[in-house]
Order: C-alpha cells, then structure tokens, then sequence
C-alpha cells in the first residue's frame, strides 16, 4: 500500500494561509523526526481543519505524533515553538491508547480533554504523514452511546463551569457541542460529514441546538 504522505501536493488552488501551514508542517516533521529514537516513533497523523481544507485565520494545525512509550512524549511536546505556528504538536503514546487515559495532567479538573478513544474512532478522517497506520481494532474502543453520555457529563460538569469562571472562552464550549452532535448522529445510525457545515446540514429540525 503506498501512502502518499505529503497529501496536499494535490492540491489546487492553495491559498496562501494553507501554503504557510505546510511550509510549517514540514518543518515540524522534521524536529520531531529528529526528537526522539527513530524506533520510538510509529506515526504521524494530521488532524482538523487543515485537512478538511477549512483553515481560517487563526486556525491550529493539529498535529498527532504517535510513541511507543509515555516517556517520549516530553521530547515530542519540546517540538513547539513559534517557528512552526500555526502548527500545535500533541502526541500520544501507544500506552495512552491501550489504557484510554492520557498519562500527562490537565490544565483543568475534570479534564476536559478528549480521550484517546475519540483519535482512533475518527482515524479514517485524518491523513497520515510519516510512519504507519494505525489499526483501531487493536485498541479498547468505546461504544458510541456510552460516548455520547460521557460527553454529556464533560459538558456539564467541564465545559460550562469552564466556560463560566472564565477558564476558557466560548469557541472550545462550541466546539465540544458540534462534536457531540455529531457523536449522537452517529449513534443513531446516521452518517455524519466530520465537519462543522456537515454536522449542521445533516439536521433538518431549525430548532436543534446546532442552528
């Protein structure tokens, strides 16, 4: 299987937001090739709106090195710096996905960062950019309904306290309902556009949260 990992060289039409952004997803390949033992690296995944192709100004790149081991992953954190803006670097280790708990803490109590699970279960939408693929299925993966309650309780209990004591502004609270929606879509049997514009206009009902 050949795997076309410079993915955006068939691009049309660049514009010059996406053209800054690859010129720094090379550059931060490249550190983090560089970071760690060649063995202890098993992938690189690109997440997001760069690869939807929906970049605004102000946008991250998010950028997903996969290691083989938790203690690598402060090397790999070490990549970011202004030099590959928009580019932000967050790995995950193959022990963080075999237990579904991320091994670093978080800024915030509950945590609100999503769980290694969620990477896997969407992997066919994100672009490979160095090493090899993933197999979910080797993996624990949780059912969609039990995600869509566990997303649930990190919005109640999470985001909107977060959002509230002024922890986070409202785009990350936003983000987190559209990915929700999504997740509830997909439990229901209905097949979701892993977009904003495709969750939205895959809900007929104007009175949806979504609108």
């Amino acid at each position: 299987l050949m795997i076309n990992y410079n993915f955006w060289e068939v691009w049309t039409n660049k514009t010059e937001l996406e053209e800054r952004a690859i010129t720094s997803v090379k550059r931060a390949r490249e550190l983090v090739i560089n970071s760690i033992p060649s063995n202890a690296l098993v992938a690189i995944y690109i997440k997001g709106s760069f690869t939807r192709r929906e970049m605004k100004e102000g946008s991250d790149v998010d950028f997903v090195p996969i290691v083989s081991e938790n203690r690598y992953e402060r090397d790999i954190f070490g990549v970011n710096c202004p030099e590959i803006d928009p580019v932000v670097v967050v790995p995950l280790s193959l022990e963080e996905l075999r237990t579904n708990k991320l091994s670093s803490e978080g800024n915030y109590t509950p945590d609100l960062r999503a769980e290694p699970d969620l990477f896997l279960l969407k992997l066919d939408h994100y672009r490979l950019i160095y090493g090899t693929p993933l197999n979910p299925h080797d993996f624990p993966l949780r059912s969609k309904e039990q995600i869509v309650k566990d997303e649930i309780t990190k919005i109640r209990n999470g985001y909107i306290p977060a959002y509230r004591d002024g922890t986070i502004d409202f785009q990350p609270l936003l983000k987190e309902v559209f990915w929700l929606v999504a997740w509830k879509q997909e439990a229901q049997g209905h097949s979701v556009d892993h977009s904003f514009k495709g969750i939205t206009t895959g809900i007929a009902d104007r009175t949806h949260i979504i609108y």
